[in-house]
């Protein structure tokens, strides 16, 4: 109706959130829309079903999204590869995000498409499925790139930088000059609120720099996993995943649904019974999060703590892991060499 150049003005938005029923949240500068124009595309055509139609069809395309994801992604076989996609519809981040429809599905069938276009050698176009995933919701595997550069999948990332510079040139044509704008604005505004980074370390440190030297901290060590494990295409894609959830200024609740792919990774890499164990007290820092949604502010700090404590710990076990691993290597070369 007003052409998609005003799909995050202000003024525009505010005035047609007028027509919202009584009770209903209006549309402010924090209660806005702020996606990429992607996700506005592929919800556009659903507008022209009634409002609970056309939730319940993103809901169903949603679902089997991540279905999708589990088919190809998701390790072992019958009731136990059931009972895992079974868990991730039963965690609290995946049930917020089909609450709130919010896309995060979408972009795990992507990453979990490229990580499958990787294994059978087709680069360009895992590279490509990469860059949907970005234009979706970026914040959910902005470190996926860099893990992969570090090991060695150098033509995933350049299908990865000319899928983006497709997309990018998109927005922009869609958008226009003033269209752009109005995006860049809407998000320093929406970033503004606390809300954006309660599941980050700002919100335990503020944006300073011990922040920052943690953030360095846990992005070398993601690198550092990709790296060491760069043989292993499930290791090189979990690292980036986790490497993620730490190392970011904007994330909320929902956005943990990412970590279910991580766990799928993971364990397709046969880890020790005890390592396994440490998913489990994952899926207790999570469910915290509920906790502290109904239970009010008292577990705030507490539930949002103990994730990103958790999710510290495992990428410390990873970065351990992945040199423990490398220096077995190098003592198996060396006795081989020996023997001959």
């Amino acid at each position: 109706r007003h052409g998609w150049s005003t799909m995050y003005d202000q003024s525009t938005l505010r005035a047609l959130s007028g027509s919202f029923p009584p009770g209903q949240q209006g549309i402010d500068a924090v209660y806005t829309y702020v996606h990429p124009p992607l996700v506005a595309w592929l919800f556009a055509p659903l507008t022209m079903f009634s409002e609970p139609l056309a939730y319940l069809m993103w809901t169903v395309l949603s679902l089997a999204a991540l279905v999708f994801a589990w088919h190809i992604a998701a390790p072992y076989a019958g009731v136990a590869k059931a009972a895992l996609l079974l868990t991730a519809i039963g965690l609290w981040p995946l049930v917020s995000a089909f609450y709130y429809g919010q896309p995060i599905t979408f972009v795990i069938a992507c990453v979990a498409g490229s990580w499958w276009l990787a294994r059978h050698d087709r680069p360009l176009a895992a590279g490509a499925a990469l860059a949907l995933a970005t234009a979706l919701k970026p914040q959910l595997m902005w470190m996926l790139p860099a893990a992969l550069l570090a090991g060695g999948r150098l033509r995933i990332v350049i299908g990865w930088v000319a899928g983006c510079a497709v997309m990018a040139a998109l927005f922009a044509v869609a958008l226009g000059s003033s269209g752009v704008a109005g995006w860049l604005n809407a998000l320093a505004l929406n970033q503004a609120d606390p809300a954006h980074t309660v599941n980050t370390l700002i919100h335990f440190f503020g944006l300073g720099p011990l922040t920052v030297a943690l953030w360095a901290l846990f992005g070398l060590g993601a690198i550092a996993v990709a790296y060491r494990q760069r043989r292993d295409t499930d290791m090189v894609f979990m690292a980036g995943l986790v490497g993620t959830a730490l190392v970011t200024f904007h994330f909320h609740e929902l956005d943990y649904s990412v970590l279910i792919l991580a766990a799928w990774f993971f364990l397709r890499t046969s880890p020790p019974m005890w390592e396994r164990l440490w998913l489990i007290a994952g899926i207790g820092a999570v469910e915290l999060l509920a906790v502290a949604s109904f239970a009010g502010t008292a577990w705030d700090i507490p539930s949002h703590a103990a994730v990103i404590v958790w999710l510290a710990s495992w990428l410390g076990i990873l970065v351990a892991t992945a040199f423990k691993a490398t220096e077995a290597k190098v003592l198996v070369d060396q006795s081989s060499a020996s023997t001959a």
